[in-house]
């Protein structure tokens, strides 16, 4: 395989798979289809970042039987070799979170959880010196709450005019760093930090593989838990089977004050959600090709506001009108 000449083949492609950080362009070789993965232009971070993706493959793949098997990592230029992988999309399977999914989808996360939860950390990358120590719960939830007050302090002056209109406070996440104090102690494990339904493929011999690792932490496994509940958007039967499918495979220890803690990353990631769509929905509406879009959009909007506000203590959010104004005034002359 000529890596470099299929990552000139791929960067000439004029389409690729989705992805927020990445571009995935399928390739045809003699040894069969494979994945070039390229960094994408500069998309703004709104994410905690611990490894490099090809690191983690390389170390979990001995655990871990349900991922893309890395065929090449380079680092000048910056890409990946991946097997592509056969089959659909979650998403394209029942994209809205109201009907039940396949037992298959469902019998894969549990068997996933069980092989992550399992990675023993000397696999693993190492992690920087000023890292939470393992166990320390509060300092993790810490640590993912500045990030999220970094990407709310970043805002330029357009970005901070529409904080301020759809009043989103400057330190969001206050409220629930007084609440951190109480999390249990919980061993950290392995944590992939973004499973959702377009990073979770259901195939024909493998099941569900689970693309997408370059947001992988070390930290406390029940936040991946939350963290997969609310990206994921499960009918509630299914979000039901789910959680006690995590029960199940997770060592006892990791277990400790799962429903409360669990809730807390929940508030967390409603929160998130708020501040960093506030930008995103934002730019959508600025740019919607239609009054029906972007009051669609701004309904969206308001409703995350709505959760997210909960947990700054904030009223009710601005009317779906305001929003599309708000978002056209700061942000129409963006792209």
């Amino acid at each position: 395989m000529d890596a470099l000449a299929l990552y000139e083949k791929a960067r000439a492609h004029e389409g690729s798979l989705a992805g927020f950080y990445h571009h995935n362009v399928r390739l045809d070789t003699d040894a069969g289809p494979v994945l070039v993965r390229t960094p994408g232009p500069a998309a703004e971070e709104m994410d905690l970042r611990l490894w490099p993706e090809a690191a983690v493959l390389e170390a979990i793949r001995p655990y871990v039987t349900q991922v893309p098997r890395l065929l090449h990592a380079h680092t000048d230029p910056e890409f990946q070799i991946h097997t592509f992988v056969e089959g659909r999309l979650v998403d394209d399977l029942v994209p809205d979170g109201k009907a039940r999914l396949p037992e298959a989808v469902l019998d894969g996360v549990e068997r996933f959880f069980g092989e992550l939860l399992r990675v023993p950390d000397g696999a693993l990358p190492p992690v920087p010196a000023d890292w939470p120590s393992n166990g320390d719960t509060t300092a993790f939830a810490l640590l993912l709450l500045d990030g999220v007050r970094a990407i709310r302090a970043r805002a330029d002056a357009a970005v901070e005019g529409l904080y301020q209109e759809l009043r989103v406070p400057a330190d969001p996440g206050r409220l629930l760093a007084e609440r951190a104090a109480g999390l249990s102690a919980r061993p950290f494990r392995l944590l992939h930090a973004d499973i959702h339904r377009k990073n979770m493929i259901l195939t024909e011999r493998a099941g569900v593989v689970f693309l997408d690792w370059e947001l992988a932490l070390w930290g406390d496994p029940v936040y991946d838990l939350a963290d997969h509940l609310h990206k994921t958007g499960y009918a509630r039967a299914d979000r039901e089977r789910v959680r006690a499918g995590w029960e199940r495979v997770a060592p006892a220890d990791c277990r400790v004050g799962l429903r409360e803690d669990a809730a807390y990353y929940a508030a967390y990631e409603e929160m998130k959600s708020a501040v960093v769509d506030t930008v995103r929905w934002g730019r959508r509406i600025a740019l919607a090709a239609t009054a029906a879009e972007r009051r669609a959009l701004a309904e969206e909007l308001r409703g995350k506001l709505l959760r997210g506000g909960r947990h700054w203590g904030g009223g009710m959010p601005v009317r779906p009108e305001g929003i599309e104004r708000a978002a056209v005034r700061w942000l129409g002359g963006e792209g």
